[in-house]
């Protein structure tokens, strides 16, 4: 059997495995995950206990993520150069890139991937999401358990001195990538069982051997590196991207000092979930054994005691029944049990931020549209710090987007953009990216989860009032609000059509029909009249 000498990358693997395991990532992000999906007594003894769940952790979960995602983002590009003599020409080149993003924007379906690596960092403390070449630009989110870095206690992804990410793939697959680069001991691609690491319910078929890969980034002379191995095998040797950047953009959900990685707000819930699921399962094993009446019965006098319904009893002697059968009434469940139980989903909801209003429960009928933006407005102060730290994440996506168009154009990027709803092609030289010195912000627009309600809310104001005419009402009245706007529009254009214009009607009579029409207003009414066919 050959020497089986590990690679470099097994070992910064192995280092970083111990780090998360003496901070606990592991375990917190499965308990997190469970959680979240409902499996909440999981390994816990109940006892003979009901196991029901009440998951305020989700609702909450949920309501977080779609109020960061409920703005529309919008990435835009400007040359920073502004000494080049070329400057109002690189500034047009930067526009476009700016109307080019829209396309990748759809193209990658940058919405979905944004909502689960919210969702990811909201449960497990980190979003991360990393970019590669391939024909393109190409996205994949990758789970805080699988990312290791050389400093764990600093954030910033950028200043790290490498990178490793794991991923688990099938041994055929990776002695096939193996063998495609002319890489010897490709035996010694073996699989293994190291799934410990693995984020959510990681299932693995036992005829399908998997192992560890690893993807290795960093830094020298300006310019990113990757490596590529597995625990003994070197798949691709030193390559460098010509990137400026790590392709990897990272957030955390709550920032905890002097550490890379983030907290979840899940991971504080959890001691009020299970509290919430125990009263609840006390509560329903107390009615099911006491809410209803036990008989007690003389089994000297009673021949077939049966507690079924209709079940005639018969009984020797004549005492009253009274002292023969009772039954005995169990004391109730004390209130405090049912207020205790309200009392911490409410307060565990407040404390998150996810009352009534922000999760949405108002009645647009009784609210003004003011009144529903300003509480929602309210609603998504705690969330700020949040959000900033994801559109800092969606600034970091455009300028990783940048720097691989910057590579990739040596002969030029032929681009894509729509204009007017036109789709148009460009071509950006090569010289461009270099004197262009692109710079990166972030467009925020308005919210999109109320706005639309509030408006509709205005607008009923406004044509109640008779400060705007129905014409423009149809016209301000936003798309999907249920209002038929293309018929109503279709109709109001019809009605303008039949609507009798008078003078010029007395225009187009001839000159002796006009003179007669003016001096005898019943000549007028009868022409006017016989035109609209009455």
């Amino acid at each position: 059997m050959k020497n089986e000498t590990t690679t470099n990358e097994w070992a910064l693997y192995q280092r970083g495995v111990n780090y998360k395991n003496q901070i606990g990532l592991y375990q917190t992000v499965q308990d997190n995950n469970k959680f979240f999906q409902g499996e909440q007594w999981q390994g816990v003894e109940n006892e003979g206990l009901p196991t029901p769940v009440f998951n305020i952790i989700k609702p909450v979960v949920r309501y977080k993520v779609s109020t960061v995602m409920q703005n529309d983002v919008k990435v835009i590009y400007s040359c920073g150069n502004s000494d080049a003599p070329n400057y109002q020409q690189l500034e047009e080149f930067a526009e476009i890139l700016t109307k080019h993003s829209a396309i990748m924007w759809e193209k990658l379906k940058m919405d979905f991937l944004n909502e689960n690596v919210l969702k990811d960092a909201a449960i497990q403390g980190d979003g991360i999401c990393h970019f590669f070449w391939d024909d393109g630009i190409k996205a994949e989110l990758i789970d805080n358990t699988n990312l290791y870095v050389a400093n764990q206690n600093y954030a910033d992804i950028q200043s790290q001195e490498y990178i490793v990410i794991s991923y688990r793939e099938n041994v055929s697959k990776v002695r096939k990538e193996a063998e495609k680069f002319g890489v010897k001991d490709v035996e010694l691609i073996t699989s293994d069982t190291n799934v410990s690491e693995q984020a959510g319910q990681w299932v693995e078929l036992q005829d399908e051997g998997m192992c560890i890969v690893l993807l290795k980034y960093w830094k020298e002379n300006g310019t990113v590196r990757f490596r590529k191995s597995t625990k003994n095998v070197v798949l691709i040797e030193n390559e460098d991207t010509l990137l400026s950047k790590y392709p990897i953009a990272f957030f955390n959900w709550e920032s905890v000092k002097n550490s890379f990685h983030g907290v979840s707000d899940v991971t504080g819930l959890i001691p009020n979930q299970k509290y919430i699921n125990t009263i609840a399962a006390l509560i329903q094993f107390s009615t099911m054994h006491t809410a209803f009446p036990k008989m007690v019965y003389n089994s000297a006098l009673i021949d077939n005691p049966d507690n079924a319904i209709g079940v005639a009893i018969g009984i020797s002697g004549a005492e009253n029944v009274k002292n023969m059968i009772d039954y005995i009434m169990p004391p109730p469940i004390s209130a405090d049990a049912f207020k205790m139980f309200d009392t911490t989903i409410a307060l565990t909801k407040d404390l998150m931020g996810a009352n009534d209003s922000a999760l949405g429960n108002i009645d647009p009928e009784k609210a003004s549209g003011k009144s529903i933006l300003a509480l929602i407005d309210q609603s998504t102060v705690p969330l700020e710090s949040i959000r900033r730290r994801f559109f800092n994440y969606i600034e970091d996506v455009a300028i990783i987007w940048a720097d691989m168009w910057r590579v990739h154009a040596q002969e030029g990027l032929s681009v894509h953009f729509n204009s007017n709803g036109v789709l148009h092609t460009a071509n950006i030289p090569a010289e461009a990216f270099e004197s262009m010195m692109i710079e990166t912000k972030i467009d925020v627009g308005a919210s999109t989860r109320w706005t639309e309600v509030a408006l509709i809310k205005t607008l009923d104001n406004l044509l109640m009032n008779k400060y705007i005419p129905f014409d423009w009402y149809v016209e301000l009245m936003p798309e999907g609000s249920g209002l038929p706007k293309a018929k109503l529009k279709e109709l109001l254009k019809s009605e303008q059509k039949d609507d009798l214009d008078i003078d010029e009607m007395i225009d187009n009579m001839p000159e002796h029909v006009r003179q007669e029409a003016l001096h005898n207003p019943q000549i007028l009414e009868d022409i006017i009249m016989q035109h609209v066919g009455e």
